[in-house]
């Protein structure tokens, strides 16, 4: 009977082996953040490494920060692969990307390089994440990672955090992944990335950058203020909100809270040629409003808001599709997907001419904004 209590023994010696191939943190070179620029000295391609120090980072029991808890490395190269194993020129910890946050390129280094290229190895290498966020910057990369952020210890954590806030703000731009690009990419598509700046030392979102489906490269920038109407027509907003001011409104400033936002597409082929409708219908609340004047309790007193904020939101939208059309003629804006949706024998006709086609094509906007709610004020009269 002595081997009914050995054996099993024996058995869990052998499933039991421990750690056998467990790494101390201090030898993981564990990479929060990826930079990419172009070396202006050698016109080399420039990959910066963000390693976290763990024996720098802030305990729950000493919380002041005496030293930086990262280390940028930044090295040139012919590719990120030599790059990536040349760290090990000045570093003992060979570079770990399992838990990179966020990764910084600059409108630089995709002016020179195609983004199907620059992006490759990190679609192909497995330690890549497709979902890490990607971001867009005209200042030099290296000063972005060096930037010490006030709400998080690494400024790749900092960077990332960005693209979270976009349901809040409709001037911050929509979250872009690896794959993401990769999606837009494959499918010959024209797409924008976030756009990061520095201002007055700290890290900002800042509008967006453009990348033309058939060079792959960067073509030019949408400032912060036209995010908003690049937003609506993506179908991206989820909230946010709209101020009117005395421009559009006799009494105001007013603000109205965004509850819900649906953008649709409307197609029409008229004697062979492509007519387009972008309705968006809003939803929201009474937030703010500064008209002490107002007469609430009139019957169609909020008609003037609701027109206000339609004007307002149609002005954003038809200065985006100016962009879209005329400055840039790219449709990074993506309509060519309702166009293959609602008119697919047009889109297999015409395919092969949409660039030409997009800068002509009538595009209509209407916008009807609703007040349901006002708040715990309740001045609910029709």
């Amino acid at each position: 009977m002595w081997y009914k209590i050995i054996l099993p023994g024996l058995i869990m010696l052998l499933l039991l082996t421990g750690c056998w191939d467990i790494k101390e943190i201090e030898d993981v070179g564990i990479i929060t953040g990826v930079g990419l620029d172009v070396n202006e000295e050698n016109d080399e391609l420039t990959m910066i490494n963000q390693y976290v120090v763990p024996g720098k980072i802030p305990t729950q029991q000493d919380s002041s920060q005496q030293s930086t808890p990262f280390q940028n490395i930044a090295l040139s190269g012919k590719s990120f692969f030599e790059i990536i194993r040349n760290n090990s020129l000045e570093s003992n910890r060979p570079p770990n990307y399992t838990h990179l946050k966020s990764i910084v390129t600059s409108t630089t280094m995709l002016e020179k390089e195609r983004a199907d290229e620059v992006i490759d190895l990190f679609i192909r290498d497995h330690e890549f994440r497709r979902t890490t966020p990607v971001f867009l910057t005209r200042e030099p990369v290296l000063d972005v990672l060096n930037t010490e952020s006030e709400k998080e210890i690494f400024p790749a954590i900092q960077i990332k955090s960005l693209s979270e806030n976009y349901q809040i703000n409709n001037t911050n731009p929509n979250n872009l992944t690896i794959g993401d690009m990769s999606q837009s990419i494959s499918e010959k598509k024209s797409f924008l990335i976030p756009g990061i700046t520095l201002e007055e030392g700290r890290i900002k979102l800042s509008g967006a950058g453009i990348i033309e489906a058939e060079s792959s490269n960067y073509v030019g920038w949408i400032d912060t203020k036209d995010i908003e109407g690049v937003r609506y027509i993506y179908n991206k907003v989820q909230g946010g909100f709209i101020y009117l001011d005395e421009k559009v409104i006799d009494d105001g400033p007013v603000v109205l809270e965004i509850k819900d936002s649906k953008t649709k597409y409307k197609t029409k082929v008229n004697k062979d040629q492509l007519e387009m409708t972008v309705q968006v219908h809003i939803s929201s609340v009474l937030a703010e409003d500064w008209g002490i004047g107002r007469k609430v309790f009139q019957k169609g007193w909020k008609k003037e808001l609701e027109e206000a904020a339609n004007q307002v939101n149609e002005e954003k939208m038809e200065r985006v599709l100016n962009l879209a059309q005329q400055e840039y003629q790219i449709d990074f804006l993506n309509l060519s997907k309702w166009v293959q949706i609602h008119e697919p024998a047009y889109w297999k006709k015409h395919e092969k001419e949409w660039s030409e086609i997009f800068t002509d094509m009538k595009i209509k906007v209407e916008v009807k904004t609703k007040i349901t709610d006002f708040g715990t004020q309740n001045f609910n009269t029709e």
